[in-house]
């Protein structure tokens, strides 16, 4: 496989595809990076799912944390709702604009995500515009637009109001976007009651969910790779 560095919607990105990539329509995956992390460390992990058929794209977040590192939005407050609503506009962009300059249909195209990606991965794919192939969330948690005041407890936080988050499972469950969620169950920094509770929401609600675990903590194993491999082939076409 090959990389390519470029800038996309203010953000710069790293490109991985096979390298007979020239002149062949790839679905794109867009992969968001963790907290205190950058789009270099998934490189990687694009020939794991396949090194054959994707169109991978790693961004980096546009805050910046020590280390050369970077978010997508601050953890320093309770009260989440401002950042998370601008790192939602501005990866929504990003969809759109990686979307048009590939030419890909939003049914060709993936967005995924680890950690706090995957928080911005269900803060996007669940309002995008367009109906997505699927979205993969890998140790994240449903924020919704409240204050969030336990990360450790986050069925109280799924308890409190839920901003326009009955509207959003409501638009999801009617387009059927398929939804991959995997969380360790040793996870000792969003705990894998988050992902129970998220899969919980959205089977509720009525969305087209698999939900997976497995026996690691804050991490992506092979085994989950694996997991969203299949899952790919599953949702698209």
């Amino acid at each position: 496989m090959k990389t390519n560095r470029f800038e996309a919607a203010g953000l710069k990105c790293i490109e991985v595809v096979p390298g007979d990539a020239a002149g062949r329509e790839l679905p794109l995956f867009i992969g968001l990076h963790g907290r205190g992390d950058r789009a270099e460390s998934y490189i990687d992990l694009a020939p794991a799912v396949s090194d054959s058929k994707y169109r991978f794209i790693f961004p980096n977040a546009p805050l910046t944390v020590p280390g050369a590192y970077y978010e997508w939005f601050r953890l320093d407050t309770l009260d989440l709702t401002q950042g998370v609503k601008e790192a939602r506009a501005m990866v929504s962009k990003l969809v759109t604009v990686l979307r048009e300059k590939f030419q890909t249909p939003a049914n060709r195209t993936v967005l995924g995500g680890f950690s706090q990606g995957g928080m911005a991965t269900f803060e996007v794919g669940l309002r995008y515009p367009e109906k997505l192939a699927g979205l993969a969330v890998l140790s994240g948690i449903l924020l919704a637009d409240a204050p969030f005041t336990n990360l450790r407890r986050p069925a109280d936080y799924y308890n409190q109001d839920r901003g326009d988050l009955t509207a959003v499972l409501a638009e999801t469950a009617a387009r059927q976007t398929p939804i991959f969620i995997a969380h360790g169950i040793n996870d000792p920094v969003i705990p894998v009651i988050a992902g129970r509770a998220a899969n919980q929401l959205l089977k509720e609600a009525g969305a087209d969910v698999e939900y997976y675990e497995f026996p690691g903590g804050h991490e992506i194993s092979l085994a989950e790779l694996q997991q969203v491999k299949a899952f790919l082939q599953r949702v698209i076409s």
